[in-house]
């Protein structure tokens, strides 16, 4: 059976901004529906890069670019829908200057089943670059039971003005385009979604009335963040769609589900579905009393078994741990539970990157390897010196002035760094002040937070076990070295 094609839509998104690839970019999705009368359908969106579109002149300074599309939808040897057409861009005056997203959508009715749909796109103007894929289709409605559409997320919405294809539920709406999981970055503030339920007047759960429930829950643990959190009390007359969402500017950077479901007038769960999505966001950081709402059972720290080993990884953590973190990770060494520390330490590294906390623990250990070859005393690791601990939060300096070992002088080094993150041309002080135990104390820094003394060539100069003053007013005086 051919379905029927209902129409196509051109949308122009003015974005400003210039880009100047010229390889044909585009993103397909579908979602699937049900009509008033129960019937199945589902809506293709078709997004184009508009600087990745060849432009022809049509007329002097007036340039469109048209890209050729093929559909087929078929069930083994049998096709449901057959389509061969020719999106044509909006007429523009500058093919340059703007980064517009152009939307083609069909609306193609089909039976309740399993598809394939082939997809062939190429720009008319550049037919060596073709794109083409096969996608898999179910479209599963249950004629008696409670059940969802998809759900569709959204970069915008707006109420119509009139109907038109973009238009559901007296809104026009704009999907976000998607490359396989959903990415919200930083640059996005709100998580904007619309779906539909069909079938609760057939079930005696939600026949007279019911609750619909939204909410952000962790991927991992599946607990719903109390923030995120939506209610909406439907009357079994009330409209069966929701559109709407969460400002997201306070939700960390992590993996999540958007959940949506049905709950009877007891708030018994009747039907639920839940998509995926990935968030950065280094404006806002998961708080140490949060760490306990994340699963680390599947997680690297499991591996950590003995307690000692768990402590000393959660101790190389000083330098680099917000107070908040550190005040919290005292705590917990203190406490001596090896769960608690498990939870703590993939929680600090979870916060770090939420994509790969193994990963990013992997590379701070190089660093920690490093300082403890470097930098150990008899007594100390490396991680543990002044020296270590510069090392771990600002990396290796650009230049390290060693002394020479002449009289008077305590042995010290000045490394320093060109730049430290705003800051340019910072040192640190470093003098071994018990001779021969290679372990060095930071006396003096230029880098903002950190120690600063203006006395500080008092400890490098030395006569017999008595150092001379050479700032302040003890200047030509001899005073004694403070005692270790």
């Amino acid at each position: 059976m051919r379905a029927l094609r209902i129409s196509i839509l051109v949308l122009l998104l003015c974005i400003t901004k210039s880009l100047y690839a010229k390889n044909l970019q585009l993103n397909f999705q579908y979602l699937s529906y049900q009509n008033q009368e129960s019937q199945a359908y589902i809506e293709t969106y078709i997004s184009f890069l508009g600087t990745s579109i060849q432009y022809q002149e049509i007329t002097p300074g007036a340039f469109q670019g048209t890209v050729l599309v093929n559909m087929i939808i078929r069930q083994g040897e049998e096709i449901y829908h057959a389509d061969r057409y020719e999106f044509h861009t909006p007429v523009l005056d500058d093919t340059l200057n703007t980064a517009s997203f152009f939307i083609d959508k069909q609306i193609i009715s089909l039976p309740l089943g399993e598809y394939k749909l082939d997809l062939e796109v190429v720009d008319k103007a550049a037919l060596n670059f073709k794109h083409e894929t096969t996608i898999a289709i179910e479209l599963d409605f249950p004629k008696d039971k409670v059940c969802f559409s998809d759900l569709l997320f959204l970069d915008s919405f707006s109420p119509s003005q009139e109907e038109n294809v973009l238009s559901k539920s007296g809104y026009d709406l704009i999907p976000l385009s998607s490359y396989g999981d959903y990415f919200l970055d930083e640059s996005r503030n709100e998580l904007n979604i619309y779906v539909e339920w069909y079938n609760t007047a057939k079930d005696t759960s939600t026949s007279e009335g019911y609750l619909f429930n939204c909410y952000i829950e962790n991927y991992q643990t599946h607990k719903p963040l109390n923030d995120f959190v939506r209610f909406k009390r439907k009357t079994k007359d009330s409209p069966q769609a929701y559109i709407g969402g969460f400002d997201i500017s306070t939700l960390t950077s992590g993996n999540y589900n958007l959940v949506v479901s049905l709950l009877d007038r007891q708030g018994k769960s009747v039907i639920q579905h839940r998509i995926f999505f990935q968030r950065l966001n280094n404006k806002v950081q998961l708080s140490p009393d949060d760490f306990s709402s994340l699963n680390s059972n599947d997680s690297f720290v499991k591996d950590i078994v003995i307690i000692e080993e768990m402590a000393e990884n959660i101790s190389t953590l000083l330098p680099i741990a917000t107070i908040r973190e550190w005040t919290f990770a005292k705590n917990q060494l203190k406490t001596w539970s090896i769960e608690q520390m498990r939870q703590f330490f993939y929680g600090f590294w979870y916060t770090r990157n939420p994509m790969s906390p193994e990963q990013e623990w992997a590379k701070y250990q190089e660093g920690i390897e490093k300082v403890n070859e470097m930098f150990s005393t008899l007594k100390v690791k490396g991680f543990a010196t002044d020296r270590g601990q510069v090392f771990l939060k600002y990396g290796s300096a650009n230049f390290i002035e060693n002394s020479v070992h002449e009289n008077y002088t305590l042995p010290y080094q000045i490394w320093q760094y060109n730049k430290l993150g705003k800051q340019s041309n910072r040192i640190f002080v470093f003098v071994e002040t018990a001779l021969g135990t290679n372990d060095y104390q930071l006396v003096h820094s230029t880098a903002i937070g950190e120690l600063f003394n203006k006395n500080w060539r008092s400890w490098i100069y030395r006569k017999r076990g008595i150092v001379t003053d050479l700032d302040g007013d003890n200047i030509g005086k001899e005073i004694s070295l403070p005692k270790q």
